[in-house]
């Protein structure tokens, strides 16, 4: 005959001393009230959250109808809020989508309210829970919101357009796309690098093509045996024969100091603002500065490097070339 688990509760019963059973069972009966009166508490709370005593069959019909409708109106506020949004120009296309979801969820949230309302619900815990629940989101998000922020002022406020060519963060190249979240930018060498627009807000940006042209430049060493000013001639003639560089304004030469044995020459040039124009030309001025340098016998200083031996410290130091 197969036997029946025992309880085990009343196994620990049984095990309790006889004189501590009545203590144990009364402890165990004052927490059971307890939990009794704890739910009827809770449940006093509910029925005053809820008080059906004055909603009516009317009242029943319109909160169905508002439900029924919410969803509907709630979609015709977010088209209709694209359209008025659409109106102000210079905002991106990102902009408008967001504005009509947050219409939608509004309308939404007004409908649920409203129809809870009408249904005897006390709404007054809706509204703190929604708070609450709004203040988490807005906590959890609030880097997308910062980047969003930070979109929609390089949109609406730009330091630069999409199609310049920029340096920040460290990155050089073209502004491809501004979207919510970061900024798009091709570089040189044909990667996508997306920056959060709020770290290109707070970092420096140089705007390559800002305006019709910009100007590069290089320093040569001349030495002191050649005229400076024959080398200067010599200089802005070879830059204004590469392609790409401006004749008006014309290259120019401005010296900067003295080296070891040498006078120290910049010479600039203006071209196109782009980087392509400016990489270009750089190579073509170096090159055509070497050939004409070469042919005039004006030669560049090379460094030179001092090499001492310890027992040459008394006799003199060698050098190496």
């Amino acid at each position: 005959m197969k036997r029946s688990a025992a309880n085990p509760a009343l196994i620990a019963v049984a095990a309790i001393p006889d004189d501590d059973k009545g203590t144990f069972l009364m402890e165990g009966l004052i927490s059971s009230t307890d939990l009794v009166a704890q739910s009827i508490d809770d449940l006093e709370r509910i029925e005053d959250a809820v008080d059906t005593t004055g909603v009516s069959g009317w009242d029943i019909t319109a909160g169905v109808t508002v439900l029924a409708l919410t969803w509907p109106v709630a979609l015709l506020a977010g088209r209709i809020t694209k359209r008025m949004i659409r109106r102000i120009p210079g905002l991106p296309e990102y902009f408008y989508d967001l504005a009509g979801r947050g219409a939608r969820v509004l309308v939404s949230m007004m409908g649920l309210a409203l129809s809870m309302s009408l249904f005897g619900v006390n709404v007054g815990w809706f509204t703190v829970i929604l708070a609450l629940v709004l203040l988490v989101a807005v906590l959890m998000i609030r880097p997308l919101i910062e980047n969003l922020a930070g979109g929609l002022l390089l949109q609406t406020r730009p330091a630069f357009a999409i199609g310049d060519e920029i340096e920040t963060n460290g990155v050089r190249g073209k502004v491809i796309t501004i979207n919510a979240r970061s900024t798009v930018i091709q570089t040189r060498d044909w990667k996508s690098v997306h920056i959060p627009n709020n770290d290109v807000l707070s970092d420096a940006i140089t705007v390559f093509t800002g305006f019709d042209r910009r100007r590069s430049s290089i320093e040569l060493e001349i030495e002191y045996g050649a005229e400076i000013e024959e080398a200067s001639r010599l200089l802005v003639e070879a830059a204004a024969g590469v392609d790409g560089v401006h004749a008006n304004p014309a290259p120019y030469i401005r010296a900067r100091g003295f080296g070891t044995g040498t006078y120290i020459l910049s010479l600039r040039w203006w071209h196109d603002p782009d980087l392509s124009s400016g990489g270009r030309t750089l190579d073509g001025v170096v090159r055509e500065v070497k050939r004409v340098l070469d042919e005039a016998g004006i030669a560049l200083p090379s460094p030179e490097l001092i090499v001492r031996q310890p027992d040459q410290a008394q006799s003199g130091a060698g050098s190496v070339s």
